[in-house]
């Protein structure tokens, strides 16, 4: 006959799974507004108070409890599409502008770190000509 030691590690073991399985499950159940939420509040302290009107989505799933992202669509201008991603995998949290061809595959990912160089980025696309404060061409 097995001893009662044995048991009680099994009954340890199922009650740790399914402790375990019902954490996995809140975390999925909470992925996305968390991921919508951090990439908010991560944009509007980047990039200030005109982050708060982008419209975050959440982007795929990978490792939910760990890795949060959301893309958040900005605008089709001359063939190329611009969007900002936001991923924040294990606590480090970054902010990319992708510029992508509709008509091609080519794709162009660069860090924002700031208004201003997200600006500098923005002037290195189609889109500038026509939100150029200063209409005054190219910089």
């Amino acid at each position: 006959m097995s001893h009662p030691i044995m048991f009680a590690a099994a009954e340890r073991l199922v009650i740790a799974e399914r402790w375990r399985k019902a954490e996995r499950e809140a975390a999925f159940r909470t992925w996305g507004p968390r991921s919508v939420t951090a990439a908010s509040k991560f944009a509007r302290q980047l990039l200030g108070s005109a982050a708060a009107t982008l419209d975050w989505d959440v982007l795929g799933l990978l490792s939910f409890e760990e890795h949060l992202q959301a893309v958040a669509g900005l605008d089709t201008v001359g063939g190329q599409h611009l969007e900002l991603y936001y991923t924040n995998q294990g606590g480090t949290e970054r902010l990319q502008l992708r510029v992508s061809c509709v008509s091609c595959p080519s794709q162009h990912v660069h860090d924002v770190t700031s208004l201003e160089q997200f600006g500098q980025l923005l002037a290195q696309t189609p889109a500038w000509a026509s939100i150029n404060p200063g209409n005054e061409g190219d910089l």
